[in-house]
């Protein structure tokens, strides 16, 4: 190997891609196949993974995100949740992957690999369940340094075009989870169906609830007052 090819950082690994993006401590966070419940579990595994590491990041951009709105970074805190809404989308379309196992398959993993672990345990999943209160007070102080409501940002979107592409990305991003969690509802009646206790003892049922809870409901109430002042008659 030549010595301007070889790897120069620490760490495990033929190459530098290896050491830096730590392919061999990975790898091994996987399950080794001899001790598969069965051929589907690695799917099930690297999904769960990949999830954990998205969530983490989404958890590190919305410190970024609070932050940003409140130094009136406006744009950038935008740029960033278009960014987090972007991979709760990835999020999205991967664990639908998750359809493709068949029930069958899925509850041999369920009684025999889990434990007691649920979703519901998910350290990512349940760090971002608090977005709100750590973006909210930032955004209504910016709101109170710029003189200015949510209401009249709706009224009048191109006289404040900073602020509107803000509530947008803020409402975006809350969609953005809302589906997620639609989508992550679906696929539980999909594999174990509606009526099922999890592992924890609660009813699948229980997760359309949260599929019912954004973030920022002041932004969608001022959207039915924005309507309600058009009065529209039917």
């Amino acid at each position: 190997m030549s010595a301007h090819t070889g790897p120069i950082l620490e760490g495990r690994g033929d190459t530098d891609y290896e050491r830096y993006v730590r392919v061999p401590e990975l790898l091994e966070l996987q399950k080794p196949v001899e001790l598969l419940s069965n051929a589907e579990e690695r799917l099930f595994q690297t999904t769960h993974q990949a999830a954990e590491l998205w969530l983490h990041h989404i958890d590190y951009e919305i410190g970024r995100v609070a932050e940003a709105v409140g130094g009136d970074q406006v744009d950038l805190a935008a740029e960033l949740l278009d960014r987090c809404r972007r991979i709760l989308d990835l999020l999205r379309e991967q664990i639908i992957i998750l359809e493709t196992m068949a029930p069958a398959d899925y509850h041999v993993i369920r009684t025999t690999s889990l434990g007691r672990g649920s979703g519901q345990e998910s350290p990512g999943f349940n760090k971002l369940l608090d977005c709100g209160k750590r973006i909210w007070p930032s955004f209504e102080a910016l709101l109170e340094r710029r003189g200015v409501t949510v209401l009249q940002i709706e009224r009048l979107p191109r006289e404040q075009p900073e602020l509107f592409r803000l509530v947008q990305a803020m409402l975006d991003y809350d969609e953005a989870f809302l589906k997620w969690r639609y989508t992550h509802m679906r696929l539980a009646f999909r594999v174990i169906g509606s009526k099922v206790l999890s592992l924890k003892g609660v009813p699948a049922a229980q997760l359309e609830s949260g599929t019912r809870e954004p973030f920022f409901p002041k932004l969608w109430e001022t959207i039915s007052e924005l309507t309600a002042e058009f009065k529209p008659s039917y």
